[in-house]
């Protein structure tokens, strides 16, 4: 179940913020999304913590005390620790499943 959530977050939510120049920040669609998936999965506490993350970098652009690139790569750096230590979890999981 989590390798299928990470993926649907990083193809549905990541992947477009990366891909494109426009500020995710106002666009509703995809908040909609955000708010879907935090209420679908209340105990992932990773997406939990990226959704907040995200909250807080928008409420921050909106002020003009950090630009929307920086915004983008803290938001990346945060993904992809919240990537490496579910794989790792997933993985000390399985070495322990054997």
């Amino acid at each position: 179940m989590k390798k299928i959530l990470l993926i649907l977050i990083f193809v549905i939510f990541i992947t477009p913020v990366f891909a494109q120049d426009e500020n995710y920040c106002k666009d509703k669609e995809s908040w909609n999304e955000w708010n879907a998936m935090t209420i679908k999965f209340p105990k992932d506490i990773p997406l939990q913590i990226l959704h907040a993350l995200r909250i807080g970098l928008c409420v921050k652009i909106e002020e003009n005390s950090i630009t929307f690139e920086e915004a983008t790569d803290l938001f990346k750096k945060m993904f992809d620790t919240v990537i490496n230590k579910r794989g790792q979890e997933d993985k000390a999981k399985k070495q322990d499943d054997s």
